[in-house]
């Protein structure tokens, strides 16, 4: 069923998935993940996907708790960027500027609709409806 809160959901899910590219085993042939940076970064983007994953779980149950999840994911999704970035650019990785700015404007995504008043209202008008 097409419903907001269904693709709310997937949509939720989705990017979560997306940080699978900050760790090592998205990184270019040639380039060397050895490092503490890299392991930082494959740590906390492990901790953001379990993290929007049981967001969305709790987004599909309409537990009250979901939205703190979601917004506290997006924040470590923003930090784990910062170890990402230097490791992927000491590294020779061609794409870390992208993979950044990918990640930050769906973070802040997720931010904006879960704490600007009139639009966390509205999703959650939606989630809790189930419309």
């Amino acid at each position: 069923m097409f419903t907001i809160r269904n693709l709310g959901g997937v949509a939720l899910f989705l990017f979560g998935t997306t940080y699978l590219w900050l760790t090592p085993m998205f990184a270019g042939k040639d380039v060397s993940t050895k490092g503490a940076l890299w392991t930082v970064s494959a740590i906390g983007s492990w901790i953001v996907l379990a993290g929007f994953t049981v967001a969305t779980w709790g987004l599909f149950r309409q537990a009250s708790w979901w939205e703190a999840v979601a917004v506290g994911s997006a924040v470590a999704g923003i930090a784990v960027l910062v170890p990402y970035w230097i490791a992927a650019d000491r590294a020779g990785e061609t794409t870390p500027g992208f993979n950044v700015l990918i990640h930050v404007v769906g973070a802040t995504g997720v931010l904006v609709l879960l704490l600007v008043p009139t639009l966390e209202t509205w999703v959650d008008g939606h989630v809790m409806s189930g419309a």
